[in-house]
């Protein structure tokens, strides 16, 4: 059996190729589902290829016969999966899994049938594991982009934003969360969103622990200009961004039905809310996610491929996730029904990601989240290559965080009362997670294959021989076809050149070690972690790029060193290797090229004046790890991750609708792996030097600090540095949040001349 797979699999990789180009040059009408004819004269066709391919590489009849029917088969056994794509999606997605279940077949039978030796063996099957997780991984993915290209019937939600006459129009509560943020940057968002078509919303702004008072002063005065627009200052306040949103949640207008969440540097759409907020109509619906969109996108070729690299998740990923109901909520230019959001237990402060973390909690209770397929607001993104892998590693991060916090309820199982999931939305939250440990994976295969080559130099051959041959030039004809699957998609579903869709994907390649170092933190820390990056004075040179991208330029050095080495010696397995070294340290060396591009990249003059303060600040507040200890780290994450992984889960308790202050102070869930709880305790009153002022007689501006005048009451407080319970109306006071001083607000939007 053995000898009999390599010839049965280099005809599924032949026959997969003419499949993925009819994927995407083709198209076929996008209505009704496949029928079962339709699939068993492609499976015929199919086989019939299969059969003489396999005589054109010298098989016998009767293998080949044989090969060509499994091949056939395999088509009608995903039919059930497939209803809703067109035969070309079905073809694709069976060939490529045929392929890739051949590969691992063989591997794994030479591995147990094959005795080399004990060193050889367990080298070989720790291999053979990582092959089979990463197989997983790219499962979720191939599903995603079959799903998005051949998909005939969507039963999803509306894709496109529009009217809806005659649905309600809930109130809605806009928070800008700010912290350090440039107070034109954040004015100029404040005026975009006071220019809404929408009359029932007010707007709050919450600045989280900015020191400078030249940052946030500008903005609450700009906000005291305007009934309906409050600004709260929060010093010392725990629990960052999520500690902030949930201060927000106990002052906002007591008829609040819908919250949106928009960061400081986002340009609204007049119609974001028009469009959006009727869609509450239907009380299934938790929350509403829209496209995160940018500006200033197309003044250089490191932006225009920057811009692209993130349209992948919005343009494949969370369309395709949509249709199982599987959408995550992303936080900015995102509505979240209010009660859900308290019901829920409010924002989790133990979770960096915490809008992600909100969604999946909120589908285990039985709501459906909504993706609209079209962009309402356009923000910056990163300034520097340094700034993005910041962010790259907070959302990788709280990615694993997740997953540590709720894999029990993500494993196949009946719905409870507790976890009323369906087995698609937790395939949808379980593959989305696991996906951030590609990256890690890839590092962990570079690791193999420079011991692989070092053993080819030194004469061995114990770690190489089972990937000699045809099988090496398979995995590498592999990795360079999924590349360019990856590009092409880009190219289709975004529009980019196929030159700025090249540069997305390598994008993603230079962020391989960020994303990577960020998996392996996200299992073994239990506190939050931040990337650090040396400070820069003056102009950025050279130096400075490589210094914030060490590891990455000293791994593209290795591997490419390694390449040219392994690759003189001569020979199939030598070159193979090269290769597939070459590719790994291409990806690794881009991450200085790229910020080398960012640095010179031309920017109009606010944003130029912002990049250049962002050299001169230091790194976030804690450091990720020793460089010198990533190699130690990549090797020993497999029993990491199974002693991580391994901490239980329990189901969360569910305060009562409208309890505020008893959803902000739960307890911890039963059994989670939680570092703290989900709101810190304020520290003991102490003498504050600059108490916070009341309220300005408009009601626009506040301040609160976590040093009151009085101990903490955990029950509900008319204090207005401290909040009121939203569902009551508030006592006779100067005027906050846009509504009058004697009874709460009938549902005016806020008063937009000042």
């Amino acid at each position: 059996m053995l000898e009999a797979l390599p010839p049965l699999l280099t005809v599924a990789a032949v026959l997969l190729v003419p499949a993925t180009v009819l994927l995407f040059t083709i198209r076929m009408p996008r209505t009704g589902s496949l029928s079962a004819g339709t699939a068993v004269l492609a499976a015929t066709l199919t086989a019939m290829v299969a059969l003489g391919a396999g005589l054109l590489l010298g098989q016998d009849a009767t293998r080949a016969a044989i090969g060509a029917v499994v091949l056939g088969a395999s088509l009608l056994a995903w039919l059930p999966a497939a209803r809703d794509w067109d035969v070309r999606g079905l073809v694709a997605w069976a060939l490529t899994i045929d392929v890739g279940l051949l590969y691992l077949t063989y591997v794994g039978l030479w591995t147990v049938t094959v005795h080399p030796g004990a060193w050889t063996t367990t080298l070989s099957s720790l291999l053979w594991l990582l092959e089979v997780f990463v197989f997983l991984i790219g499962v979720g993915y191939l599903w995603e982009m079959v799903d998005v290209l051949a998909r005939r019937r969507w039963r999803g939600w509306p894709v496109r934003g529009e009217h809806h006459p005659g649905w309600g129009r809930p109130f809605v509560s806009l928070h800008v969360p700010t912290h350090n943020e440039p107070p034109e940057m954040v004015i100029e968002t404040l005026e975009r969103m006071l220019e809404l078509d929408y009359d029932a919303y007010e707007i709050l702004v919450i600045d989280n622990n900015t020191d400078d008072p030249a940052l946030w002063r500008p903005v609450q005065d700009f906000c005291e200009q305007y009934d309906g627009v409050t600004f709260i200052h929060l010093a010392n306040w725990p629990g960052f961004k999520s500690g902030a949103l949930n201060y927000a949640l106990a002052r906002m207008n007591p008829l609040t039905e819908v919250v949106g969440i928009v960061d400081a540097d986002y340009h609204v759409a007049r119609d974001f809310l028009a469009h959006n907020a009727p869609l509450f109509s239907d009380e299934s619906v938790a929350f509403v996610q829209t496209p995160q969109d940018y500006r200033d996108w197309d003044v250089s070729a490191y932006f225009r491929r920057l811009y692209h690299s993130y349209g992948y998740f919005f343009d494949v990923s969370q369309v395709s996730r949509n249709e199982r109901n599987g959408a995550i909520f992303g936080g900015t230019m995102g509505l979240i029904r209010a009660s859900a959001l308290v019901r829920s237990g409010g924002w989790d402060e133990w979770c960096i990601t915490e809008d992600a973390e909100l969604s999946l909690r909120l589908l285990k209770m039985g709501y459906n989240g909504m993706h609209v397929d079209r962009s309402y607001g356009r923000g910056v993104m990163p300034l520097t290559f340094e700034t993005l892998k910041k962010q790259r590693f907070r959302w990788c991060f709280g990615g694993i965080q997740i997953l540590r916090m709720h894999w029990r309820s993500l494993m196949p199982g009946r719905r409870t009362e507790e976890n009323q999931m369906t087995l698609s939305q937790r395939w949808a939250y379980l593959v989305g997670g696991l996906q951030w440990f590609g990256d890690l994976a890839g590092a962990l295969f570079t690791f193999f294959l420079i011991s692989g080559a070092l053993d080819l130099m030194l004469g061995g051959g114990l770690v190489v021989r089972r990937l000699s041959g045809l099988l090496l030039f398979a995995a590498v004809a592999l990795v360079l076809f999924g590349a360019a699957r990856s590009i092409a998609l880009v190219r289709l579903r975004s529009g980019a050149s196929w030159r700025d869709a090249i540069g997305a994907f390598g994008l993603w390649l230079a962020l391989g070690a960020t994303v990577a170092r960020a998996s392996w933190l996200g299992l073994v820390s239990r506190e939050g972690t931040f990337l650090r990056t040396p400070k820069i004075k003056g102009q950025p040179r050279v130096r400075d790029v490589v210094r914030g991208n060490l590891v990455e330029t000293f791994a593209a050095v290795a591997c490419l060193a390694m390449a040219v080495l392994v690759g003189a010696l001569g020979g199939a397995t030598g070159l193979a290797i090269a290769a597939l070294l070459g590719f790994q340290g291409i990806g690794y060396g881009l991450a200085p090229i790229n910020s080398w591009a960012a640095i010179h990249s031309d920017l109009p003059a606010d944003l130029r004046r912002r990049r250049e303060r962002i050299w001169a600040w230091s790194a976030a507040a804690a450091p990720a790890a020793r460089r010198g200890g990533l190699v130690l780290a990549f090797s020993s994450v497999m029993l990491a991750g199974l002693v991580a992984l391994a901490a239980p889960v329990g189901s969360p308790d569910v305060p009562e609708v409208g309890d505020v202050h008893g959803a902000l102070e739960k307890k911890p869930r039963d059994g989670e792996d939680r570092p703290t709880p989900a709101r810190s305790p304020p520290p003991e009153p102490t003498a504050d030097p600059t108490p916070a002022p009341e309220p300005s007689s408009s009601g626009a501006g506040s301040t609160a600090s976590t040093r009151p005048t009085q101990a903490a009451d955990p029950t509900p407080s008319t204090d207005p540095t401290r909040g009121a319970d939203p569902t009551q109306a508030a006592p006779a006071q100067p005027s906050s949040a846009g509504r009058p001083t004697d009874k709460p607000s009938n549902g005016g939007g806020p008063n937009k001349t000042p």
